[in-house]
């Protein structure tokens, strides 16, 4: 290499005369006078020197020159200059710029391309004269120069290897003078003497080279007395002068005497076939290597090797052998390499073919035309560790053909065959001719095989016990075979395995589950999977996702070169660039799942079950099925490009739909009922719709709708149409807001919402504003109603049994006695024995009463009864009238109520106007006071006895919560009380007091439980 740098180098022109470049490796001197150049390179490291003349020099010029250096050399490369003339050596001529010294010490000489500046000039032995230390000596492509003075190498005795390169006419007395040469090579030339002629007196060599010459004969060597190399390769033996055939032949006796022989290489001769006679290494005891690939030799005699016993190396490769003999290699026991690929080999080898070779470690059997191993014709080779059988016709192996190299090969090709290889055992002997494949046990002792290359073959599956087999494989070649299927389970045990090639399969499927890959039990690197027809489908979903993880440090097993070759819109595509939402399977039409004018898939990544109804010609929804009987979780369903102008809920799966594409129908309305229940994504765009109801749109706002399109559509702008107000509110979820468009061209958005609402705004804002002031009116007269007529609203509630809570009083008195005790005038005795008592004790009341003529008890003092009868009453009801105004009892009686309702802080008085009583201001001032400020009951009231029982005691009567019989009546301020009531068509009147009559009023609440509270009645007459 670095001479070809620097013959580059010496293409540069240097201008300067006398001009010296010094680098670190290199130095470069260049010499020019006129008409000569002379560049010299130096090689420190190399210690070589490098002379080229471009142009042919006078080196007499250069005697005297100033620039001259001393290199320091024992190489010397002479290119394109002269060679000395007359009695001059190579020497002198180059003393007169070069150390005498360094010349004469050089070890190593090459002369190139010399002829050109030499002229006819005629070799002398002076010309190596003083080169007395040389010991290697090469001569390249001098064509003009003749090689013929037996004398010209006498000043060379101590020359040890010799090399002729190029065309160099050479003479056969040449080398006689060179005792010491142990290195021949005479190559690329076109020398036509015989090797005889050359070698004859060279007792020492040991590498002889004849390689590509223009050899046509070779007659019988001169005796060799020391061991060697022989190279006769790339040669053009056609004939030999004792054989008149045109075979050519080498004869017996070519090499008998040279018992020395080491190596024998006679490969690429340029003939029409070479037949090598029998013993012809016969009896060559020193011969280890044998070669003669490309030679065109069609048979080998049985003898050929005979007696060669330590022959290690035999190349046959490239002929065109047909068969061998049984005892070719026989005896043959230190044989280590066999090649006999490329031959035309087609005949079942003999059984004993390798008998003795039990060394043999390397076979080369390929490129031939074997059909058959059979279990005998290795058994011999327990060493064996490599085995070529490739390109070859195999179709049948025994089973135990490979049984004794269980411990030794580790290397095994079956490329290029035919062999299928079935899964069961088969002991058959191979001349059952019905037997025509092989089986993968012949694998089963196979336990060191690192390499296995059964590509180019037709098997088409992988033995799933093969995972029991050659424990100790890394590289492992199926491609180019019929394997249509491969599952992680069958390649579980290539966990050693570096590298697995399957590709250039049929495979379309690989069953891969992550969860098979553990520490314990992986593929360590890569498996090959270029060239598949595989099929990107829901079956693929666990690999792709599993190649494109993101982090490829953590994967196990790289599957390497896999792509996409099914369906078409994936085609070419890599794995990892295979989005998860394409991977479907095609829905077997027997699962009754997919309408006939359908097509059906399944998708892996969300369990979805498409359902593609695409421009199929459909008037009206198919029927849709639910989606379980596929085992999917919802449906993807596709009615695009057909005729549909209604959608209908058709099918027990129509609520699974979740993504719904009617695009392109005729579509004239939408219903609420419609729509499937799940819905998230609605394609409704290029259809005939107008409007949307109101119904609708309160549906798509309470479902699950995620993404709706609703473009194309002839679409009516208007206030009346809720799609303005929807599509402007929903922006986010329409697809195509951006180019929703009226039927007039205008764009639908919140623009044209506020353009065309305009006056409904203003118009709600008017009912808006119209209802808080009607609100306010009504909480405002609602509020003066209740003042004013508080007693009558809460009878007619407890008339009613309404709001109960609202009526019922504060529970203080739980243990009293009485209802109520009637204090009236004995001349008002007549309305209270036949109108008030019976009432008030009826068993619609059934209220219990205090009356003195029946309750008092006789003897005892009439002031302590009544305070009694007070006390264990809840209400005193008085019979207010003129009567009882005059009645001191009646005063006293009132007196007593008066006070303990005021201890109580409870109203107990229930006073009831029997009579007209006159001005208030008249009254006893204590009387006075409470009419003015409590309620009372006028007898000629048409509420009366709804009030009255109102007045009495009563608990609420609301479901489930308990009222009481101790109840106190609230305290009411009131107006003047003696005013005489109009008559209401409120249900139960409450009764107040008027400013300007002294007139009040009484409040009722009616209960259904007819629960009691305490207050006191008081009837005045």
């Amino acid at each position: 290499m670095i001479l070809v740098w620097m013959y580059c180098l010496s293409l540069m022109i240097v201008p300067a005369a006398h001009h010296l470049t010094v680098s670190n490796i290199f130095e470069i001197s260049n010499f020019e006078y006129p008409g000569t150049k002379v560049i010299v390179w130096y090689n420190k490291q190399l210690l070589q020197l490098k002379l080229t003349c471009f142009e042919k020099p006078n080196f007499e010029m250069f005697r005297h020159n100033p620039k001259q250096r001393n290199y320091t050399f024992n190489k010397l490369t002479y290119q394109y200059c002269p060679l000395p003339i007359g009695n001059q050596s190579l020497v002198e001529l180059l003393s007169v710029f070069l150390n005498r010294t360094q010349l004469s010490s050089i070890e190593w000489l090459s002369f190139v391309d010399n002829a050109k500046h030499s002229g006819k000039v005629t070799l002398d032995p002076l010309l190596f004269s003083g080169l007395n230390k040389l010991r290697a000596l090469e001569i390249n492509n001098l064509a003009t120069i003749s090689f013929d003075n037996p004398q010209l190498f006498k000043h060379l005795p101590h020359l040890k290897e010799l090399k002729f390169f190029g065309r160099n006419r050479i003479s056969g007395k040449l080398l006689h003078l060179l005792k010491q040469l142990d290195k021949l090579s005479i190559k690329d030339s076109e020398i036509n003497i015989q090797p005889i002629e050359l070698v004859s007196n060279l007792t020492n060599l040991q590498n002889l080279n004849f390689r590509n010459n223009s050899h046509k004969q070779i007659e019988q060597f001169a005796v060799l007395s020391s061991q060697v190399n022989l190279n006769i390769g790339y040669n053009k033996l056609v004939s030999l002068p004792e054989d008149k055939k045109e075979r050519t032949r080498l004869t017996t006796n070519l090499l008998g005497i040279n018992k020395n022989l080491i190596d024998f290489l006679a490969n690429n001769q340029e003939c029409s076939g070479i037949v090598l006679e029998d013993k012809l290494l016969a009896g060559l005891m020193m011969l280890q290597k044998v070669s003669a690939s490309n030679c065109r030799i069609t048979a080998l005699p049985e003898k050929l090797f005979a007696g060669a016993t330590e022959i290690n190396i035999i190349d046959l490769s490239n002929n065109k052998l047909r068969s061998l003999s049984e005892n070719l290699f026989r005896n043959l026991s230190n044989l280590v390499e066999l090649y006999l690929q490329n031959n035309e080999l087609n005949t079942m080898l003999p059984d004993t073919l390798l008998a003795d070779t039990a060394k043999l470690h390397t076979l080369n059997l390929g490129h031939n035309k074997i059909t058959t191993v059979n279990k005998h014709l290795l058994k011999s080779l327990g060493n064996l560790s490599t085995l070529q059988l490739g390109y070859n016709l195999l179709y049948l192996i025994d089973v135990d053909a490979f049984k004794s190299q269980s411990k030794s090969l580790t290397s095994l090709n079956l490329d290029h065959n035919r062999l299928t290889l079935y899964e069961e055992s088969n002991d058959t002997i191979l001349s059952n001719t019905e037997i025509n494949s092989s089986s993968w046990v012949l694998f089963s002792t196979l336990n060191k095989v690192h390499h296995l290359d059964l590509s180019y073959n037709a098997i088409d599956h992988i033995f799933v016990p093969f995972q029991n087999f050659m424990e100790s494989l890394e590289t492992l070649k199926l491609s180019h075979n019929l394997i249509t299927h491969i599952g992680y389970a069958e390649l579980s045990f290539l966990y050693n395995i570096n590298w697995v090639y399957l590709d250039s399969n049929k495979i379309a499927h690989l069953d891969f589950d992550v969860t098979f890959i553990s520490s314990h039990h992986r593929l360590k690197n890569s498996i090959r999977l270029d060239d598949n027809p595989f099929h990107c489908d829901c079956l693929s979903y666990p690999l792709v996702t599993y190649i494109k993880a993101e982090s490829n440090d953590s994967k196990s097993v790289l599957l390497e070169g896999l792509q996409c070759d099914q369906p078409l819109k994936l085609l070419g595509l890599q794995l990892q660039e295979v989005q998860l939402e394409d991977l479907i399977c095609a829905i077997d039409a027997s699962s009754a799942f997919c309408p006939t004018e359908c097509k059906c898939y399944k998708r892996a990544v969300d369990q979805c079950a498409i359902v593609n109804c695409t421009a199929v010609n459909l008037t009206r929804v198919p029927v849709i099925h639910s989606p379980s009987i596929i085992e999917c979780n919802f449906i993807e369903l596709h009615l695009a490009q057909n005729n549909i102008r209604y959608l209908s809920n058709e099918g027990e799966g129509w609520n699974s739909v979740r993504w719904l594409n009617v695009s392109n129908n005729s579509l004239i309305a939408l219903s609420a009922e419609s729509l499937p229940k799940n819905l998230k994504l609605l394609d409704v765009s290029g259809n005939q719709l107008t409007e949307i109801d109101a119904v609708f749109i309160q549906k798509l706002n309470q479902s699950t709708l995620l993404n709706i399109t609703l473009s194309s559509n002839p679409w009516k702008c208007d206030c009346a149409n809720p799609l303005l107000t929807f599509a402007v509110d929903n922006a986010a979820r329409i697809t195509d807001y951006l180019v929703l468009q009226c039927t007039d061209g205008q764009s639908i958005n919140s623009a044209t919402l506020k353009e065309l609402c305009a006056w409904l705004t203003l118009f709600r804002l008017y009912i808006v504003s119209a209802a808080v002031a009607v609100a306010f009116v009504g909480c405002i007269l609602t509020i003066w109603l209740y003042v004013k007529y508080n007693l009558e609203i809460k009878v007619w509630l407890f008339k009613h049994n309404l709001l109960q809570w609202f009526a019922t009083e504060e529970q203080i008195d739980m243990n009293k006695r009485y209802d109520a005790f009637i204090s009236y005038s004995h001349k008002d005795e007549e309305f209270v024995t036949k109108e008030l008592l019976p009432k008030l004790e009826s068993e619609e009341l059934n209220f219990k009463i205090c009356w003195h003529v029946r309750d008092f008890m006789p003897g005892e003092m009439i002031a302590n009864e009544i305070t009694k009868a007070v006390e264990e009453s809840r209400r005193t009801i008085i019979i207010l009238s003129l009567n009882y105004l005059e009645s001191v009892w009646g005063q006293i009686e009132f007196s007593t109520a008066y006070l303990q309702s005021l201890a109580d802080k409870c109203n107990r008085v229930i006073p009831i106007i029997y009579q007209d009583i006159g001005d208030i201001e008249q009254l006893d001032p204590q009387l006075q006071a409470y009419l003015k400020t409590n309620t009372y009951v006028r007898w000629d009231d048409p509420w009366f006895w709804e009030k009255l029982h109102y007045a009495m005691p009563h608990k609420r009567r609301l479901k489930g919560v308990h009222g009481t019989d101790n109840m106190c009546m609230e305290s009411v301020d009131k107006r003047n009380p003696l005013k005489t009531p109009t008559t209401t068509t409120v249900p139960i009147n409450v009764v107040e007091k008027d400013d300007a009559n002294g007139v009040g009023t009484g409040i009722s609440d009616l209960s259904s439980e007819r629960e009691r509270t305490e207050p006191f009645i008081t009837v005045l007459s």
